[in-house]
Order: C-alpha cells, then structure tokens, then sequence
C-alpha cells in the first residue's frame, strides 16, 4: 500500500448520520485538514484492503485505486468512533468498478462504505454487501452510501440472494442507486436472527430504487424487515425519505415483517404493489406518497395485525384493488399460526388524502380461513376524492371499523355514508404536484416534503449509453445457405432482421440460439412458408432457442419436429434450459407447427425457471401433433411461479392434436403476483385432446384469462374442452364459443361461462381442408360466422 498526495482526496463529513437531505458532497480537503495530520492511504488489490482496515485507525481514509475490481472478496473489519469513523471510498466518486463475483463484507463499528460502483456480476455469497463478515463478527454503527448496483443479478433467475443485508445494530444504508434486481430476493433485507440484530434502530435513507420487472413468483420485493418467525420481535427500522420508482416485482414492494418500524416521506411512483404491514405490529406509516398516474394495479397500504398507524400519507390516482388497493385492511385468521393473518386491532388511519384512487377495501382477503374481521379500526379526519359512487367497501358487517369526521370532495354525487361529510377543498401546490387540501381533513400538506427523484441516489451516477455499433441491418438467406444460420444470428446485433428467401426446407444442423432482440422472417410474395427442420443425426431440443437477453420476431415460418430419418426437434421454439434472469418478449405471426411425434414435444415449449414478459401468437396453426401445441406448464412446484407473464392467441388453428392446445400452469396459493394474463381469442380447436380425463385449453392459476369467440369440434370428447382452477377473485371468462361434440367447460368456482355459449355444428367454407397437412398454409378469418362463431378459411 502507498499513501497519496492530500491534494488528490475528498473530505467527508465526520458525522455517521448526518442530515439525511443531504446528499453526500466532496470537496478537496483544507489546509486545515492538512495540518490535522489526516494521511490518507491508497490500495491496490483486495488484499491491501482487507490489510489496511484492520490496521486503520479512527479517522483514517482508505482510497481504491480507480480500476475496475474483478472478483474482489473484501472482508472488512476495523473500529473507528463516531467522531472519527474509517473511510473506504474510491479515489473519485463510482470510479471504482465491482465486476465479476465481487461481494462485501464489514464488520466491527463505524465502518463507512462509499462510492462505489457494482455491475456486471453477481455476488456468490448470500448477498453483495453484508452487514457482518460472520455470525460472530457484526457491524454496528456503520454506513453503505453512494453506492451504486446494478446488473448485478444471479444468472438463475430463481436462486436468491439480496443486495444489502443488515445485521446489528444503528446502520445505515442512503443515497444510493439500485437498478432492477432480476433475480429472486429482496434489494435490501434487515435481519432480525439473533437479539444483535433487533431493536436495530437502522436506517435505510434518501435511496433510489430504479425499477424491478415482474417477478412472476413470490421473492420480487424490493425492501423486507424480518420474517415471519421473528414477527413478534420489534425492529425499529427507519425507512424514510426513498424514491421507488416502478418497483413492480411483487404485490409488496415494502414487506415489514417486525415490529415498530417507521416508513415515512417516501414516494412510490407507479408501483404495482404497495407498502405492507404484514407481520408485526405498532408499526408507522406517515407521510409517504404514491402515484399512480392511472396506471392498472398500481397500490398503497395494506394493514394486517394489531397496533398499526397510517397517516397523513397521500394516495394518488391509484387503479389497484383487492391486496393493491390504495388502502386494504385485511381479514385475519382465527388462531393464527405466526406466518398467517393476525387479526387488525386497535389500528389508527388517519389524516390521509385520497385522491381520484380505484378502492379503499375493509376486509380484504376475506375466504374461508381469513374470517376475522378489523376491530377498532378508527378511520378519522380523512379526505376522499371520488369521481365513482362508492368511497369504500367492506366485505363485513358489524361495527370493526369507525368512520369519524372524513371529508368528501363536494363534488361527489354519490351517498354519503355515515362519518363522511361534502367539504370544499383548495388546492395547493407542492413539489409541483397541484393537491386539494384542507386543514382539518387530510394530509397536512404544508408540512408533507414530498420527495423528488433527484433529491435521492448516488449523485455521481449517470447511466452508461449503449454503443451503437452500426446500425441494424436484413440478412437474406437462401435455403441452401442455411448452414451460415447459426454464424449469422450469433454475429447479428439488436434489430436485425434475417430473411428466409425461399420456400422449401432450410436444412439445420443446430439449433439457433437467440441471445438479442432479432427478427426472422419469411420473404414477402412466397407462395409456401419456409420450413426449418433438423437435418442432423443428433436431436434437438429446439429448431429455435431464446437465450437470456434475448426477444425474437419470426414471422411466416414452419416448423417441422420431423424429417426424413434424421432425429428430431422436440419444439418448433422454446426458451432455454440455461441460466435465465431476464424476461423475453417472443412473438410468432403466420407461422406453422406440425409433426411433433412425441408427447413431450411441442410447437412452442418453455422451460423451467424461464418467464415471457409477452407471448404473442396471431395467425397461425398448429396441427398433427402429439404434444402440445403451446406448453407453458414448465413450473410444477406449486410456489406461484408460471412461464409468462402475458399471452396473447389470436386468429389461431389447433387440429389433429394427440395433447392440449394450450397448456398453461401456475399451481400452489401463492398471492404475490399477478399473472398468468391469458387472452385467447378468434381461435380454432378440431380433434384437439380427446383421451380420457383430457383437456383442450389447460389454464391452471391463470388469474386473469379470457377465452372468445372461438370454436370448439369433435374436441376434448374424453374429459374437458377448458379447464381452469382459480381463485375466487380471479377474473376468468369464456364467452361468444362454440363447443360442438366437446368436452366441458370446468372451473373452481364455475363462473368462467359467459352468457353466449353455444353447441351448433360449425360452417367451413372448405371443411374438406381442415384435415390434411398444411405445409406453407395459415388460417385466415372471414366474414361468414353462425350466431356469433367465427368461421375460418384455409387458403
């Protein structure tokens, strides 16, 4: 290690908790500072760190040399004060770079961690920063600040980790940057595991979290205070002054787990999910705003437990409900097990603002085990905006809740419930947002500081621009070219468009693998599609595979599971069976899938541990087969987890099927999440799945699904033409179908039929083509229906 010229350093506050509203700022030391006899130290290597740390002294500053550190494993122990902590930083501000399987450990007290920069990696350890070295070495009184992580997730989207973890006592994580966490686990965990770790009194402050994707599984939040078994413990966490900004992982965005936390002067924007008290009691939730912008599942709080205080919080233009409403009071369980629902008692929710929000729900939840409805509930002095007829629901009777003095926009034309009353409001303005207000009736805006994107996060950091090698281009190839397929799409940048010239068969010897948005599509004007088959002696899994990072277009294409007596393809397309952390966006238009001679096989199949944000399928067909024709059953756990988030089948043929058409799955009770969306529209079904206890549209857990204008013949002649097992709330529908000699329409709660559902024998205009083999051919729709049923053409 060597030292460094003063003149080259930056001066730190020495306080370990100073104003949380301001950001860290640099500035060169003085000379006072010079004569102080501060000797600041700059190391090289991981090694000279670790080293230089024990040894430091309180006040001592310790520079990493700017460079990119790769696979750095730092264990930092030292004791400083709290007048004179020991400084890590980077010589300047995010120059230096964690890459690889970095990861950082600290132990012992006054310890402050700032600076730096973590990306393209992801950690081995539990977590990428951790607030002890081992379970006998914890940190007390130390400090992450300025950080920033990102991509910087586990390659497996389902192995867990977090980003930050706290243990101990009086730390604190602030202005810092975390941009959306892709894999399972929390960004940042407090952990309540031993009484070193409770009444911790940290402080999680003036962060910005940038973003988390759907999840599609429980384990997408982005900040949690304990677990469940030490539920009961109190935390006391500070979580105040955040900026989350489209956290979108799962239902709960803030998942406290303990007792007496404070979440406070934090803004939520356009989050789909909410912040939840869901273990724990005397809990504080003051002072937060969320916008929603009118965008769907957007949420705000929701109350279980005894003990909770929400107030002087604002509510904007939220469009959840149920579990995301802007408000939900839960129901709670009788006898409870401690990873339950303990009954809402003794809760305080007032002086909040509610404005123009979709619901305000009481008794959310309420099912056969959640039965215990809110109990002294005291809802007080709030202020409602409403442009519907209803400001709240309650799914009980009784008096648990009391409504005392609200007000009411005076506006509203609804009835007024008791403990409501019209008021007229003014508006004020308030970090540019025009808000109504009253003194005596919602959040005291005048004193609310309503938090900013820019007053929170690492101030050094500034997105890296993606370089634009050249701009994207169309490659023609012919079919006796396609040996160059594989080469070609690996050398390919985002955007390009491949163009299959010719009609006949593009003979593969490997599958190609799809790591980039890319676009494969047929020439315009052929009269025959362009087949892709295996022409190797060694199976395939795929004629084509989505990779991590990887979208894809392929239109006008076929897809042939068999040819000659070569071996074969098991799926036209599917996702990988590696490592995948990123959601992929597929969509397919005028293509065909046929031949798929085994019933593992399918036209498109995903694969374990693998998520679509979209699945768009149009205009194509799917026949003689005996799999299935789109497989999105891959997740058999029954944890909540599913394959995609969106799917989209319109204008679609599925006939001479030995398997299900489609076949979507999402098993266990899991209620995190929102998906599978499943929308099936304009479709065929003939002789599709007519074994014994067999169904032809397979939608398991499908919580938002809607099946139309669609016809169903000589299908699922053995058991079910549509099955679903969902959820009371789910919202499921099968309306304007036809099923002519067909299996039943089968649900939980059998509410999926619609009122326009009919069993007539359906018109072709050449029911001679519905059975043969349709190379090159697509079904087309056409104006001739019977009573609301679609018929359909091939050419």
């Amino acid at each position: 290690m060597k030292t460094l010229s003063l003149s080259f350093l930056l001066l730190c506050s020495l306080s370990i908790f100073p104003d949380p509203g301001k950001a860290w700022a640099a500035a060169p030391l003085s000379g006072k500072a010079l004569q102080s006899g501060i000797n600041p130290i700059l190391v090289e290597s991981p090694e000279a760190l670790n080293a230089a740390v024990a040894k430091a002294n309180p006040g001592d500053i310790i520079l990493l040399k700017n460079k990119e550190w790769h696979n750095a494993a730092l264990r930092l122990q030292g004791k400083g004060t709290a007048k004179k902590p020991i400084f890590i930083m980077p010589e300047t501000p995010g120059g230096v770079a964690f890459t690889g399987r970095s990861f950082v450990q600290l132990g012992g007290s006054y310890l402050v961690f700032k600076g730096f920069h973590f990306r393209n990696g992801y950690s081995p350890k539990r977590e990428v920063i951790s607030f002890r070295i081992n379970n006998e070495v914890l940190a007390n009184n130390c400090r992450v600040s300025g950080i920033v992580i990102e991509n910087y997730s586990q390659p497996e989207r389902f192995k867990s980790d977090s980003w930050l973890t706290l243990y101990g006592k009086h730390n604190r994580i602030d202005h810092s940057t975390f941009v959306n966490k892709l894999n399972a686990g929390p960004v940042i965990i407090a952990e309540l595991d031993d009484e070193r770790s409770q009444q911790n009194e940290h402080r999680i402050d003036s962060n910005y979290f940038k973003g988390r994707q759907r999840f599609g599984s429980n384990g997408g939040e982005t900040i949690r205070i304990g677990v469940s078994r030490y539920s009961l413990t109190a935390s006391r966490t500070n979580i105040v002054r955040n900026f989350f900004e489209r956290c979108n992982g799962e239902v709960e965005i803030v998942s406290i787990k303990s007792g007496e936390n404070n979440v406070s002067f934090n803004t939520f924007l356009e989050c789909e999910g909410g912040l939840v008290l869901r273990h724990g009691s005397g809990n504080v939730v003051e002072g937060n705003f969320f916008i929603g912008n009118n965008k769907p599942y957007t949420g705000g709080v929701r109350v279980i437990n005894p003990n909770q205080k929400v107030f002087n919080n604002v509510f904007s233009e939220l469009q959840g409900t149920n579990f995301r409403a802007a408000l939900a009071v839960l129901n709670g369980v009788p006898n409870s097990l401690i990873n339950r629902y303990y009954q809402v008692k003794d809760a305080l929710i007032e002086r909040n603002t509610f404005i123009n929000s979709a619901s305000i729900l009481f008794g959310a939840g309420k099912d056969a085990e959640r039965t215990l409805a809110p109990e002294n509930v005291l809802f007080k002095n709030n202020l409602i905006l409403s442009s519907g007829s209803d400001i709240y629901s309650n799914a009980n009777t009784g008096n648990g809740i009391i409504f005392s003095e609200n007000g009411l926009d005076d506006h509203f034309e609804g009835k007024v419930p008791p403990g409501f009353k019209k008021i007229k409001t003014n508006s004020i303005k308030v970090n540019g947002f025009q808000l109504p207000y009253d003194k005596n009736y919602g959040a005291d805006l005048k004193k609310l500081p309503l938090i900013k994107r820019e007053n929170t996060g690492a101030s050094w950091y500034r997105p890296e621009q993606g370089k634009m090698q050249r701009k994207p281009m169309n490659f023609q190839v012919k079919a006796n070219a396609c040996n160059t397929l594989p080469a070609l799409v690996r050398q390919a940048i985002s955007g390009d468009t491949i163009v299959l010239t010719e009609p006949g068969f593009y003979q593969m010897q490997e599958e190609l693998s799809i790591t980039k948005p890319l676009v494969i599509i047929a020439a315009a004007g052929l009269k025959n599609r362009p087949v892709l088959v295996n022409a190797s002696y060694k199976p395939m899994s795929a004629l084509i595979s989505i990779e991590n990072g990887g979208d894809l277009i392929a239109k006008g294409i076929a897809f042939k599971g068999t040819y000659e007596s070569f071996s074969a393809a098991d799926a036209g397309i599917r996702s990988t069976d590696l490592p995948m952390n990123r959601p992929y966006r597929l969509y397919i238009d005028d293509c065909e899938f046929y031949d798929y001679n085994e019933s593992t096989n399918a036209g498109f199949k995903a694969s374990k541990s693998t998520l679509a944000d979209s699945l768009v399928i149009t205009n194509s067909i799917f026949h003689h087969m005996s799999g299935a024709g789109i497989d999105l059953a891959a997740e058999k756990d029954d944890k909540g987890m599913y394959n995609a988030e969106y799917t989209i089948i319109k204008n679609c043929t599925f006939t001479n099927l030995l398997g299900a058409a489609i076949n979507i799955y999402r098993g266990g009770n899991d209620e995190s999440t929102l998906g599978p969306f499943v929308t099936i529209d304009h479709c065929t079904f003939n002789e599709v799945e007519n074994r014994e206890q067999g169904t032809v549209v397979r939608l398991i857990g499908a919580q938002q699904a809607s099946l139309t204008n669609s016809n169903f013949s000589y299908s699922g002649q053995g058991g079910r033409a549509v099955l679903f097992q969902e959820y009371r709330w789910d919202n499921i529908l099968v309306d304007y179908c036809n099923f002519h000699e067909s299996g039943k329409v089968e649900s939980f709660y059998n509410k999926a039929l619609g009122t326009h559902i009919y069993q007539v024998k359906p018109s072709y205009k050449n029911p001679e083509k519905l059975n043969f083999e349709l190379q090159g051919d697509t079904p087309a729709a056409n104006d001739q229906s019977v009573i609301g049923i679609t018929a359909y053409e091939h050419k």
